[in-house]
């Protein structure tokens, strides 16, 4: 990030029933319409009612890598949510709240408090209660001097479907707040500033980048089943499926989604589906069937805390080991993690390129922040999107017989048949087969067979070569950082704060979890790096142990240390966390050497 950029942050908080989700979607939308970078983050319990509601975000004039750590600006809807945020609120920030009956001594001096009454406000203004959310979104709309006939667009897409008067009292609503906070806004100039450009920018979910970028890679059948925090991918391709000419089903479990893919993607179409940790539990067998069928089709996992049904709605990193080994026997597969929102939709195309490149499943991780967070991005140019469009074995020049099963020298597969094609039949299950798909358990067969699954994860390593981001400030450093999925850009954050300190850390950030990138983590192992920072979500360091079984003779003779920095508690990682996690080790472990 740029040195001198300048950024927001603001935390909605409340009871699940105050419309807090609204509050942050009101706030960021307007915001990316102005021409700012929006990154945000919400959590919530897995309850219909009750519980503490959260929704973060940070607007900038640069883009953002992370939604920050504590907030500049807390709005309170209730006494409980002053209590949990004060004791952690910086020097300088402010703290938004209604009467209270009484003071609040949790604030604490270094921080500003207004008090506003929104409830008033929207049953003055608004005719009800319920607008209390938005008239306090106008507050501080009005505090920070954002355009109000922007605000007011949001408010009418906002509560549109829920008809004109609805949307009315809202506007109101908004508007009386807005005045109310301009009459304060003195006390919020420190963080006004404007945009470097104006132009309007996508505002998407991690979800709808998710499905956005199925649908440009050319899916036209999902079967999926509902669960948290996946639902929204399903819902979207519901509405927008068959405007292309594609169709989403609903099944009556994840193990019948899955298997309802397969089967079309053996009927020649780009199939996929989405589910969250204990859905691709389930899943496991019928991927062992795409596996030994060799027939691609995707599935994201949006994952979240577990095990078991765990915390459906928080955020963890806990399924790479599931999703990179999970199977009873060895099949060829992709894992492939996105880090952002604007990489949702771009490694989810990629995901369905490699699916039908090399038939074979591959899995998309995501995650509970990711799915649900709202980024700006740049609108892609789909003229200059790859797309990779299969080619079905043709009897007027293929080979005779038809061989679906073919060995290849490269690994690469031989183009496969679907139903419809003279001469294409074969057998297609999930018994061992020889060439031409008849069950065949011989031993010769047998090995033949898994030696050509194995090509096939070589040639899949081979072209991925270059899918890794590296980021290097500092050649010679003998500090390395690896790290994966949404904590990835938050860890790179971190890294840009340091580097201002005189700190320099090497990273290497793969989206292509599995296989492993090895040409490109060797490399990086032999730069000169003596310790190895790894932080993500999850009490058993899943990837730093990846790591170390795959790499342990360049771990040793390269005599790094590696480090993991690790939790599971339900949020993701703010920049602060990863940072003490770093200073910690080297406070304890290194000499002042390792800092030059």
């Amino acid at each position: 990030m740029e040195s001198d950029q300048k950024s927001l942050t603001v935390r909605f908080e409340g009871d699940s029933g105050d419309g807090i989700i609204s509050m942050g979607r009101l706030f960021a939308r307007t915001a990316a319409r102005l021409g700012y970078q929006v990154y945000t983050f919400s959590t919530f319990l897995a309850v219909v009612r009750g519980g503490q509601v959260t929704f973060q975000a940070r607007i900038s004039d640069a883009p953002l890598l992370s939604q920050g750590n504590e907030p500049d600006i807390l709005v309170a809807l209730n006494r409980q949510a002053v209590a949990d945020n004060a004791p952690r609120l910086p020097k300088g920030s402010l703290v938004l709240h209604p009467p209270f009956g009484g003071r609040c001594d949790e604030i604490p001096a270094h921080a500003s408090v207004l008090e506003v009454n929104f409830k008033e406000i929207a049953e003055s203004e608004a005719g009800t209660a319920r607008s209390k959310n938005v008239a306090a979104t106008g507050v501080l709309l009005g505090l920070l001097g954002l355009d109000l006939d922007t605000a007011e667009e949001a408010v009418d897409e906002l509560f549109r479907s829920k008809g004109p008067d609805i949307a009315i009292a809202n506007r109101n609503a908004l508007r009386a707040g807005y005045e109310e906070g301009a009459r304060h806004c003195a006390i919020a100039q420190s963080w006004v500033f404007p945009p470097k450009d104006r132009m309007a920018r996508m505002l998407l979910s991690g979800n709808e980048a998710v499905a956005l970028g199925a649908l440009t890679a050319g899916v036209r059948f999902f079967a999926g089943y509902p669960i948290t925090p996946a639902s929204e991918i399903m819902e979207w391709l519901a509405a927008q499926l068959p405007k292309v000419g594609g169709l989403m089903l609903q099944a009556e479990d994840e193990i019948a989604s899955l298997a309802m893919c397969i089967g079309a993607s053996y009927g020649g179409v780009k199939t996929m589906t989405a589910t969250s940790g204990p859905g691709l539990s389930l899943m496991i067998e019928l991927l062992g069937l795409a596996g030994m069928a060799e027939l691609p089709v995707v599935v994201v996992d949006v994952q979240r805390a577990g095990p078991s049904t765990g915390m459906p709605t928080k955020e963890a990193q806990g399924d790479l080991v599931l999703a990179a080994y999970g199977s009873h026997g060895e099949i060829p597969r992709v894992v492939i993690a996105p880090q952002t929102v604007a990489d949702c939709f771009t490694q989810t195309i990629r995901a369905v390129n490699v699916a039908h490149q090399f038939q074979i499943p591959v899995i998309v991780l995501s995650s509970q922040s990711l799915s649900h967070r709202m980024q700006t991005i740049d609108p892609p140019d789909f003229d200059k999107l790859e797309i990779y469009e299969e080619k079905f074995w043709d009897p007027a020049s293929g080979p005779r017989p038809f061989q679906r099963y073919a060995d290849t020298e490269d690994g690469m597969p031989t183009p496969r048949s679907v139903p419809g094609i003279p001469e294409g039949m074969y057998r297609c299950g999930g018994l061992e087969h020889n060439e031409f798909g008849n069950p065949d358990f011989a031993p010769v067969v047998r090995k033949r067979m898994v030696a050509r699954r194995l090509k096939r994860m070589a040639a899949i390593a081979r072209a991925f070569r270059g899918t890794t981001l590296a980021y290097d400030v500092g050649n010679g450093s003998k500090l390395g950082l690896m790290s994966w999925g949404a904590t990835a850009p938050v860890a790179l954050e971190t890294l840009n704060e340091l580097e201002k300190e005189g700190i320099t850390i090497r990273a290497l950030l793969p989206h292509v979890l599995w296989p492993m990138p090895e040409m490109a983590i060797r490399s990086f192992l032999q730069s000169g790096i003596k310790t190895l920072f790894i932080p993500e979500l999850n009490a058993t360091a899943q990837f730093a142990e990846m790591l170390r079984a795959h790499f342990t003779k360049e771990l040793l003779e390269n005599n790094i240390e590696v480090v993991s920095i690790t939790k599971d508690d339900g949020l993701p990682f703010s920049p602060a966390e990863i940072r003490e996690g770093i200073f910690q080790h080297l406070k304890h472990h290194c000499g002042p050497e390792v800092l030059r």
